[in-house]
């Protein structure tokens, strides 16, 4: 197989175009299958367990964001190292920062799996489960958290699977790993009445042949970089951490904004407020996920083209891909307003009329989000990718915690639910544009790089 170290042509000099193609367009694949299958596990949990269960699940999924989060800070800021360390011909970091990595995540996800098991319904509760959520919260919760190890460290293989120049592979891998997904799915919940934890369970398994599927490569000693030839060394953790954790406090921070959601919502609306906003973050889910595949394709790409002090290529990467969110998100701006009430007709059947109608109004307001956010992604992406965490922590803590929390405490006391949904994409707009001027900053940092090599 074809792998960045063989691929030096194309990343450092062929067309833009090109390498969107090759790496940013399997991610998306990627991503839109996830979505799907979400979308499935949403009208299959809301059409045969009824909206309670929905938003049961919806009470966990936060959580769940929360343990992705520390796969993301150690997986990102490791496929930023190991993608530099390709770029400046350094092989033993690339190594090193592969294998620290992937033992920091199986100590971390162990601890978890341990410790979340032990405070389970507790837990559960404070996240905002009352009675009527909380035995579908709780059965989700429990068929999955004994996942949690192979879960990120199929995350974490599939990060390194596109650091190492093959995103194709991990195309194939990560679909492959939802339709066994949406198939378990279907079977253990509707086939053999398991609930939640049927769909819980789903995940899990799938994730976990996900992995044995990866480590083909990423496992194999015969491969010149693999998980298990390197040394672990606690410099690189350290480095790893930092750079990854502009990743790991947007995953955070969309977690938060969706249980600070949840709990405004359950307060003025109850359940069908939660179902209704759970329906939302379904769809809007994956409209993001487009973003997320051009985001998380060309992370690798730009760390490389850093490495080797390509900075003005960096820049017109970065432009190309702002261009290209730019019109997929007006585009699912309109798709959202014409055609949204059929979306979340999949989710509810006609005996639940009052949380369509309070899911269709937010539905239209919320959809402007998707003016913003493509843009946001990506800056915070093309951040993480030149080692500029603080920046991108910034703008991800603004769009998904700051901005939120005021928006919610204010704007619902003058316009009722209404504030909450107008929440949403305000927060974006107002994130974007202190994301701008970081951008800026940046931009003439690399100007200033530029010229001293040129000078050299």
């Amino acid at each position: 197989m074809q792998s960045n170290l063989d691929n030096k042509h194309l990343l450092e000099q062929g067309p833009v175009s090109s390498l969107f193609i090759k790496y940013a367009l399997p991610s998306v694949v990627t991503m839109l299958f996830f979505g799907i299958q979400n979308l499935i596990d949403g009208i299959v949990v809301g059409n045969h367990l009824g909206s309670d269960a929905l938003g049961g699940v919806n009470i966990i999924l936060p959580l769940f964001s929360a343990i992705m989060v520390i796969a993301l800070i150690v997986g990102i800021g490791s496929q930023t190292l190991v993608s530099m360390g390709l770029g400046e011909q350094n092989i033993e970091k690339a190594q090193d920062a592969m294998t620290t990595g992937f033992w920091s995540l199986v100590l971390v996800s162990l601890v978890s799996t341990g410790a979340l098991l032990m405070f389970a319904e507790p837990l559960t509760q404070h996240l905002g489960a009352d009675e009527r959520l909380l035995p579908h919260a709780l059965a989700y919760f429990k068929g999955l958290v004994p996942f949690i190890l192979p879960i990120t460290l199929c995350f974490y293989s599939d990060v390194m699977l596109k650091a190492l120049g093959h995103p194709k592979f991990s195309m194939m891998i990560m679909t492959s790993v939802v339709i066994i997904n949406v198939a378990l799915s279907l079977y253990l919940v509707l086939g053999t009445d398991m609930g939640t934890m049927g769909a819980s369970l789903a995940t899990g398994i799938a994730f976990s042949i996900g992995l044995g599927m990866s480590a083909y490569l990423t496992f194999n000693v015969k491969q010149r970089l693999s998980m298990l030839k390197g040394r672990m060394r606690m410099p690189l953790l350290i480095k790893a951490v930092y750079n990854g954790s502009s990743e790991g406090v947007s995953e955070l921070a969309a977690a938060i904004s969706i249980l600070i959601i949840n709990l405004t919502v359950v307060k003025m609306l109850g359940a069908d407020g939660v179902a209704a906003f759970t329906a939302i973050n379904y769809i809007n889910f994956v409209g993001i996920l487009l973003f997320l595949g051009i985001s998380d394709g060309l992370i690798p790409v730009l760390s490389y083209n850093f490495g080797a002090k390509n900075y003005e290529r960096v820049k017109r990467i970065f432009r190309f891909a702002a261009l290209v969110n730019f019109g997929i998100g007006i585009s699912v701006f309109i798709l959202l307003q014409g055609f949204g009430e059929y979306a979340l007709g999949l989710f509810f059947d006609l005996s639940n009329k009052r949380v369509f109608e309070i899911a269709l109004a937010g539905l239209h307001i919320s959809a402007f989000v998707f003016l913003m956010n493509g843009l946001n992604i990506l800056i915070t992406a093309y951040f993480t990718a030149l080692g500029e965490a603080m920046s991108s922590i910034v703008v991800a803590a603004l769009r998904g915690v700051v901005f939120v929390l005021i928006g919610v405490a204010l704007l619902p006391k003058f316009m009722g639910i209404e504030g909450v949904w107008i929440t949403i994409p305000l927060a974006e707009l107002m994130a974007l544009g202190v994301a701008c001027v970081l951008v800026l900053r940046i931009n003439r940092k690399l100007l200033m790089l530029t010229k001293k090599t040129e000078t050299q």
